[in-house]
């Protein structure tokens, strides 16, 4: 998480609207989950992909590639299960000694339609998060009269699990050093020790928390030094003009002869 946070705030697109930068993502997320031809998806992968190199420069830490590298791992074994459960007409056959994988046309189809939205959407989502700072979202929540309470709920719990985190690290390290993980009996009565301790000890953060910031008068405002840009007109064209385009993308896959009335007309 923090991780991320470095990224966001390291980001060339830092400056962007965060709801603008919100409205792009999720044009681009039902665009592909509209989609009846597997284009589009492919499509928003790739734009998804680009910005993404361009916010990150792919400077991930290596739990977080481990992290992307798994979950694509995952979606790429489900659409193979799809494709080979799926019935249709039969396209080829993968012979792997003890037995014979068929595909279909119909699930080969299906299955790079879930593979490329499921993709699309991670590589979208990672650049509005690889971009976008917490402090400057919640600012922007403002702006559509999000309420403080949800708000503030927000940032105090965005604040505080770096310390939870931490505090997990320390108890963590302690409890290998004392052999708290060897053998199975140690791992369980450790893991409950550490989620017991953490429990309390986030119950201690929240009171002495709650009193710092009474003393530092504290009314349920995060106050931003310099605001985030709010979302334009110009933002919702942009969105509204990338709906539509992406729109016409699987209308003239779906039926080339519409290009072509298109060019009479």
């Amino acid at each position: 998480m923090m991780a991320i946070d470095e990224l966001a705030y390291a980001s060339p697109f830092r400056s962007w609207s965060p709801l603008g930068k919100f409205l792009v993502a999720l044009v681009l997320l039902i665009s592909a989950l509209m989609a009846s031809s597997v284009v589009v998806p492919i499509i928003g992968f790739i734009i998804g992909f680009v910005l993404l190199a361009i916010s990150t420069r792919f400077k991930f830490p290596r739990i977080i590639i481990f992290a992307i590298l798994e979950g694509v791992l995952i979606i790429l074994l489900g659409a193979i299960v799809i494709a080979f459960v799926t019935a249709g007409e039969p396209l080829w056959d993968l012979d792997l000694g003890l037995f014979v994988l068929h595909f279909s046309r119909q699930g080969v189809d299906l299955g790079l339609m879930i593979f490329f939205r499921a993709v699309a959407g991670i590589a979208v989502m990672l650049f509005f998060a690889t971009s976008t700072p917490i402090p400057y979202l919640t600012n922007a929540l403002r702006q559509i009269r999000v309420p403080k309470e949800i708000i503030e709920l927000t940032m105090l719990i965005y604040r505080y699990s770096f310390l939870l985190l931490e505090q997990l690290e320390i108890m963590n390290l302690a409890a290998h050093c004392r052999l708290g993980f060897r053998g199975y009996r140690n791992k369980f009565r450790t893991t409950a020790r550490l989620t017991v301790g953490i429990f309390t000890r986030s119950l201690d953060m929240a009171e002495r928390s709650q009193v710092a910031l009474n003393c530092r008068c504290f009314r349920g405002e995060f106050n931003c030094y310099r605001p985030p840009a709010k979302v334009t007109v110009r933002w919702i064209l942009a969105s509204i003009i990338l709906f539509e385009a992406m729109n016409i993308v699987n209308l003239i896959i779906l039926d080339p002869g519409l290009l072509s009335v298109a060019f009479q007309m």
